[in-house]
């Protein structure tokens, strides 16, 4: 049995809305319809179905997702798996918080133009990022990093529904972590923030006059160290990769998400949209819960 979740970007769905969902899953999909359910009235709508043929599911969900795009999000899944989730991986920048750090740091020292176009190049997979993240990191060189961390943690702005999310998904047992191409400082904070039990991320060189140097230390979280890292979580806590769950918004999340059983696309730029296996375009980070099979009333007891 399969799950098909549709999943307004608003505050509801419109008539229109629901009356091509209504088409779609009766005259475009080859599929049984077993039972249909809301997991949020006039805004999430739930199917439960039969098919033989998945994987043609799935590529036509593709394509009607990008044409309701700006509606609502889409999510084809094996229902018997949605719920049982054991590992969560965040990336930390436009997803758990809303800021860019690099950026911040940027805006601190003025050159906030510069840095924030090699981070769009970076996150949309046109550069390297190891070759990106060097030539930003360069530029915040002579930083006073003395007080910058606690200046910082004052701007961070966590994202709306993350706090939720992330106590419900505890009182649900999962093991949650951070794994961030932005820095550890900044990581570490949003991890106890969130009550996450894990946090990666970048460490930034400092001189002996407390300045940055314009260099990174130790390993650099890119896309091949977030699946990395999110593998040995798995195996420290012997947890099947296949129940994890990997939620970012760019390029260099996409390799965590195919190391993950499964991923969410937040909010995320097109191409990983494209090629992430699910995506959520709202204004919640809680509303991951319905991808889960979550109602109202479950999630507002989770989330208590």
């Amino acid at each position: 049995m399969f799950s098909l979740t549709f999943i307004a970007h608003g505050a509801k769905l419109t008539d229109e809305n629901q009356r091509d969902i209504e088409e779609f899953v009766s005259g475009k999909l080859q599929v049984s319809v077993l039972f249909k359910t809301e997991l949020s009235p006039n805004r999430v709508i739930d199917f439960s179905v039969e098919t033989n043929v998945p994987d043609v599911v799935l590529s036509l969900v593709k394509k009607e997702a990008e044409i309701q795009n700006a509606s609502y999000d889409i999510i084809f899944q094996k229902t018997v798996e949605r719920r049982n989730k054991k590992l969560f991986i965040f990336d930390m920048d436009s997803t758990l918080i809303y800021q860019e750090v690099i950026e911040l740091i940027a805006a601190y020292a003025n050159i906030e133009d510069k840095v924030a176009e090699i981070t769009e190049r970076a996150m949309n997979g046109e550069l390297d990022f190891n070759e990106s993240l060097r030539e930003r990191v360069l530029l915040l060189r002579g930083i006073d990093a003395s007080t910058l961390w606690e200046e910082l943690k004052l701007k961070i702005r966590i994202t709306k529904g993350a706090r939720e999310l992330c106590k419900a998904l505890k009182k649900l047992g999962v093991v949650m972590g951070v794994c961030s191409g932005g820095f550890i400082p900044l990581a570490s904070f949003v991890k106890e923030e969130l009550g996450l039990d894990y946090a990666f991320a970048n460490t930034l060189g400092v001189d002996d006059n407390s300045r940055l140097d314009g260099t990174t230390r130790g390993y650099i979280v890119n896309g091949e160290k977030k699946a990395e890292l999110l593998l040995e979580i798995a195996a420290s806590h012997n947890i099947d990769p296949a129940t994890a769950v990997a939620v970012g918004d760019g390029a260099n999340d996409l390799k965590m998400m195919a190391a993950a059983g499964w991923g969410v696309a937040w909010n995320a730029k097109p191409k990983v949209q494209k090629e992430a296996p699910s995506c959520l375009n709202s204004d919640s980070l809680q509303d991951i819960l319905y991808i889960m099979g979550y109602n109202d009333s479950e999630i507002a007891s989770l989330s208590a």
